[in-house]
């Protein structure tokens, strides 16, 4: 039987969330993971600050209809927190600039004794 995707989620609690809604109503679901990259799914931490991949629910494709309408009736999910993402580029500035600033010093101190 042809499996059909009713809703993508970047976290796997919405997923889960979902998925147990659907089958609380009495359709038969599950949550698939898909990598996009990085190491497979039980490698993957849950919460990563740069996403591995996505979760997909799917139904029966005679259950779809149904259960898009269920999704539907719940509402959007809430946008991903953004309150932190600055600290987390001022923490890559803080790692990568002395790298290069090594790096260059070691290049010249390297071209300056040939």
């Amino acid at each position: 039987m042809a499996e059909v995707v009713v809703g993508r989620f970047e976290d796997e609690t919405e997923a889960e969330v979902a998925n147990a809604s659907l089958l609380a109503d009495g359709l038969h679901s599950r949550v698939r993971y898909l990598a996009t990259m990085g190491a497979p799914r039980p490698m993957a931490p849950t919460r990563v600050v740069a996403p591995f991949g996505m979760y997909e629910v799917t139904v029966p494709a005679d259950e779809a209809d149904d259960a898009t309408l269920a999704l539907r009736a719940a509402g959007p999910t809430p946008p991903r927190p953004r309150r932190f993402r600055w600290l987390g580029m001022l923490l890559v500035v803080v790692w990568v600039v002395p790298l290069v600033l090594s790096a260059a010093v070691a290049l010249a101190q390297l071209f300056r004794g040939l």
